[in-house]
C-alpha cells in the first residue's frame, strides 16, 4: 500500500494505493477508547511539533524567523546553523557595493549567493544549512536563502511554483520579476539568453514565464519554506522510511494551517497540494508499509490511533478491511479456517457488524468446503488392483 509523496526538483509521479481490498460496504467504522490506546508509543509520534503551532501563530515574519523556521524545517535547527546564515546576512549588508535601489539590490544578492555559497546544482539537495557546509542546493534551499536575503534588505518576495519547480518572485516599486536562483543569470530569465543556454542543462526544468499562468501558482513565504519539509518526506518514503514520514508530514501540515489538519478535498486544479490531504496519504502509507511486513494487527491499531485524530472514513476503512483481507487470506491458503477465527473474533471491535458478517461468512464457507472435501478423500475405497 504505498503512494509516493510528489518533490520539487526530482518529482515523482504519484501512485495509487496498492493493496488488495475486500470491501464489503461504506459505513463509518467507530472504535473504542480502549483500542487506540494500545501500543501507541510504538507507532509515529501524531501530534505536531509545538514549534509549528508557534510558527503558525506568528505574523509579519523578520528574516531572523525566517532563518529559523527553513533550519527547523529541514531537521537542523542549531545554533551553529543560525549563526551561518546570520554570518551571510552579515557580509551582505558589508557589502560595500550593495547597492540602494531595489531592483538593483534584487539582482545583486542573487549574484553575491552564486559568488559566495551556491557551487553545485544537486537535484535533491534541499537544505539551507548544507549550502554553507559544501555549496550544493537545489531550487527550494537555493530559492528560500534568496527570500531570507532579501527580507533582510527590505525587498518584498514571494514563491512561485511549477508542477516540479519553484523559483521567487519579487515585487519592487509595482513590478513583479521572476528570479531563477539556481542560475546566476537568472534576475529577470525572459529574455536573457546566458540564462536559458545553462539553466536547462543544468537542472532538467524549463523555465515557465509570467504569460503561461496557468502553468504556475504564486505562494507565500512560509509555504515555500514547507517545501523544505516535503521534500524530505518525498526523500524518506523514497528509501521506505514510511514510519518517519509521518510527523514530517503532521509537522507541515501543522506549520501551515495550525491545528487545523482534518483532511479536505483535494484541489486538482492547485499545483500547490494541500498538505493536509499529503498527511493522509503518509499515513496510510506507514498503515500499508505495516501491512506489507505481515503486520496485519499492527495496522488495525495503528488505523484505530490516527483515525481518531485525523479521520478519513472510506480511507481508513479501505486500510482496515485489508488488514482482515490479507491476514484472513494467509491463514486459509494455509488451510488454516480455525487461525482465521481466531483473527477475526480478537479483532472484531474493529469491525461494525455488517463487517464482520462478510469476513464471517468466507470463513465458514471455507471450512464447510474443506471439511465436505477432507471427508469425501476419506470414504472413497481404494480399487486399486493387489498385485503380488
Amino acid at each position: 500500500m504505498r503512494l509516493k509523496q510528489s518533490i520539487v526538483h526530482g518529482r515523482h509521479a504519484p501512485e495509487k494505493l496498492l493493496v488488495f481490498l475486500f470491501i464489503l460496504g461504506a459505513q463509518a467504522v467507530i472504535f473504542s477508547p480502549w483500542l487506540y490506546a494500545q501500543n501507541i508509543s510504538a507507532f509515529p509520534r501524531t501530534a505536531p511539533d509545538p514549534k509549528a503551532l508557534e510558527y503558525f501563530r506568528r505574523q509579519n515574519y523578520t528574516w531572523e524567523d525566517l532563518s529559523e523556521i527553513s533550519l527547523w524545517a529541514g531537521g537542523n535547527l542549531t545554533p551553529e546553523n543560525i549563526g551561518g546564515i546570520a554570518a551571510a546576512a552579515t557580509l551582505l549588508n558589508n557589502s560595500g557595493d550593495f547597492p540602494l535601489s531595489g531592483r538593483e539590490r534584487a539582482e545583486y544578492i542573487l549574484t553575491f549567493m552564486h559568488k559566495n555559497y551556491l557551487r553545485s546544482y544537486s537535484h535533491y539537495q534541499t537544505r539551507v544549512d548544507t549550502i554553507f557546509i559544501n555549496g550544493s542546493y537545489n531550487c527550494v534551499s537555493s530559492a528560500v536563502l534568496y527570500m531570507i536575503l532579501c527580507e533582510l534588505a527590505g525587498i518584498d518576495t514571494s514563491a512561485v511554483i511549477t508542477r516540479e519547480h519553484v523559483f521567487i518572485m519579487v515585487h519592487i516599486d509595482g513590478q513583479d520579476i521572476d528570479v531563477e536562483t539556481t542560475n546566476k543569470f537568472g534576475f529577470d530569465p525572459g529574455n536573457r539568453k546566458e540564462f536559458h543556454d545553462q539553466f536547462g542543462r543544468l537542472t532538467g526544468f524549463s523555465y515557465v514565464p509570467a504569460r503561461n499562468y496557468r502553468s504556475r501558482q504564486t505562494i507565500g513565504k512560509i509555504e515555500l519554506i514547507s517545501l523544505i519539509l516535503n521534500n524530505r518526506i518525498a526523500d524518506l518514503e523514497r528509501r521506505n522510511n514510511y514510519a518517519d514520514a509521518v510527523p514530517a508530514a503532521i509537522d507541515r501540515a501543522a506549520l501551515l494551517y495550525g491545528d487545523s489538519l482534518a483532511e479536505t478535498a483535494d484541489e486538482s486544479d492547485s499545483l500547490f497540494h494541500d498538505p493536509r490531504k499529503d498527511l493522509m496519504d503518509r499515513l496510510l502509507n506507514y498503515g500499508g508499509a505495516l501491512l506489507n511486513a505481515g503486520r496485519e494487527e499492527d495496522s488495525l491499531r495503528w488505523a484505530a490511533a490516527a483515525s481518531s485524530l485525523y479521520p478519513s472514513r472510506d480511507r481508513w476503512d479501505a486500510l482496515i478491511h485489508a488488514a482482515f483481507n490479507n491476514r484472513i487470506t494467509r491463514f486459509l491458503t494455509d488451510n488454516n479456517a480455525a487461525g482465521a477465527r481466531n483473527f477475526l473474533e480478537n479483532n472484531r471491535a474493529y469491525l461494525k457488524d455488517i463487517y464482520y458478517a462478510g469476513f464471517n461468512a468466507i470463513i465458514t464457507d471455507f471450512d464447510l468446503s474443506y471439511r465436505r472435501t477432507a471427508h469425501r478423500e476419506a470414504v472413497i475405497p481404494n480399487t486399486e488392483t493387489k498385485r503380488d
